[in-house]
């Protein structure tokens, strides 16, 4: 899959297919993870992968009953190692920098799923001390996320995207940037110009309008 074609065409998937995804694909989307961009390069994220199904309830009871996290196959918890995150930033590594760079990893795993023809859910809605307790997390790692991941049973439609025009400014806040999309379509960027031969473009060109159709194409607007 084209990246950008990716990009705009993952959903957050909350209905999945009962059926098993194997480590060595769960595998690869961790790996693409492990290539986004943090901090000083610390790298500060670490992920549980979880699979059983008590746990996986317990998941469900923490993230307030979100009822996909519980049915999913799988569920990765995104964490952050908050000593790492300090050791060279202090109180903004690990108040600000981890989070941003926890987020990156997140963006990788839902578009390298999404190519490989699985579906996602970004869940932060949870009780982080109930997750520690359920895959016993030692007092440095810091639940960011749960990820849910399978393979989807739902296509979801693309929601209304607020457009670029009306949030994006050159140079100082509310100076015009100027970009407009050349179409709503999700795939516009990747749809190329239709292209027109020379030959045709004379024909188009030299095509005469006849006077007596048209006279009679205005009366029929005219009624």
């Amino acid at each position: 899959m084209e990246t950008l074609e990716c990009i705009k065409t993952r959903r957050s998937i909350r209905e999945y297919e009962d059926k098993d995804v194997p480590n060595d694909i769960i595998g690869i989307i961790l790996e693409a993870a492990t290539f986004a961009p943090s901090a000083g390069n610390l790298q500060p994220w670490e992920f549980i992968v979880v699979k059983e199904r008590k746990k996986r309830e317990l998941l469900y009871k923490a993230s307030y009953y979100q009822e996909h996290v519980r049915d999913a196959p799988v569920v990765i918890v995104v964490c952050v190692d908050l000593k790492k995150a300090s050791s060279r930033y202090g109180h903004r590594g690990k108040n600000l920098y981890c989070i941003q760079d926890t987020a990156a990893a997140i963006q990788n795993m839902l578009l390298a799923a999404h190519d490989l023809g699985l579906g996602t859910c970004w869940v932060g809605a949870f009780d982080e001390e109930d997750v520690k307790l359920t895959i016993s997390l030692p007092e440095n790692l810091r639940p960011v996320a749960l990820i849910t991941l399978g393979y989807p049973k739902e296509k979801p439609k693309m929601p209304k995207r607020i457009p670029v025009s009306n949030i994006s400014w050159l140079n100082e806040y509310k100076k015009v940037f100027g970009y407009e999309p050349q179409s709503t379509s999700p795939l516009s960027i990747l749809v190329p110009e239709p292209i027109i031969k020379p030959e045709e473009k004379e024909k188009k060109k030299k095509k005469k309008i006849n006077p007596e159709k048209f006279i009679e194409f205005v009366k029929k607007l005219a009624k």
